[in-house]
C-alpha cells in the first residue's frame, strides 16, 4: 500500500463520512493495512488530513488549468465543467467514488476543514486564487478574440464563474439535472458573450 494510496481511502471516507467520524482504524481497514502502516507515512490523523487536502486540492488545481488552457473556445469550456461536469468525472474517477457520492459530500467536507483547521483556509484560498488566474487568462484571450464583451471585468467574472463551479457542487439532483445545467450555461454565455 502506498502513500497515494492511503490519501485516497482517507479522502473517500473523509467526503463520504466526514472527517470527524472517520478514525485511523477505518483507514487502515479501508486500505487493507495495519494502523501501524499509516504512521509509517503519517503522524497523526490530522496530518494525514492536511496531506490529503493539499494532495486533492493539487489535483483539483491541475484539472482546472489544464481545462481552461486547452485550445478551444471560453464556451466549450463552460460547457466541459458546467454540463459535462469534467472535474467532478476526474475527482470520482482518483478517488474511485460512485456518481453523486463526491459532489453531494465534498462542499459539506470543505466546510467541516475549514471550520475545524483554519490554517487550511490559506491553502483552500491560494487553490482558488490560481483558479481564478487560469479562468482569467481564458476570459483575456476570448475578450481578444471577440468571443465575450470587451468590457466585462475578467477578474470579477472568473470569481463568478468559480463561485458558480462550487455552489453547483452542492445543489440536489433537482436543481442540478443535465438540463439545467445546460440551461444554466447557455444563459451564462448569453450574459457574457459579444
Amino acid at each position: 500500500m502506498t502513500k497515494d494510496n492511503i490519501i485516497h481511502v482517507a479522502l473517500r471516507l473523509f467526503l463520504q463520512r466526514g472527517y470527524k467520524y472517520v478514525s485511523l482504524v477505518d483507514v487502515a481497514a479501508e486500505a487493507g493495512i495495519t494502523k501501524g502502516g499509516i504512521y509509517h507515512y503519517f503522524s497523526s490523523k490530522e496530518d494525514l488530513l492536511y496531506t490529503a487536502v493539499h494532495y486533492l486540492f493539487d489535483r483539483i488545481e491541475a484539472k482546472y488549468i489544464d481545462v481552461f488552457s486547452r485550445d478551444g473556445s471560453l464556451q466549450q469550456a463552460l460547457y466541459s465543467m458546467l454540463v459535462e461536469r469534467e472535474l467532478e468525472v476526474y475527482a470520482r474517477s482518483l478517488l474511485g467514488m460512485e456518481q453523486g457520492d463526491y459532489r453531494e459530500n465534498h462542499a459539506s467536507f470543505i466546510l467541516e476543514v475549514m471550520n475545524h483547521f483554519p490554517k487550511m483556509q490559506e491553502r483552500i484560498d491560494r487553490s482558488h486564487m490560481t483558479v481564478c488566474q487560469a479562468i482569467g487568462a481564458k476570459l483575456q484571450a476570448a475578450m481578444g478574440q471577440g468571443e465575450i464583451r470587451p468590457q466585462a471585468d475578467t477578474h470579477a467574472l472568473a470569481v463568478m464563474i468559480l463561485a458558480m463551479l462550487n455552489g453547483q457542487i452542492s445543489l440536489g439532483e433537482k436543481l442540478n439535472s443535465p438540463e439545467i445545467r445546460k440551461l444554466m450555461t447557455e444563459n451564462l454565455w448569453r450574459l457574457i458573450c459579444a
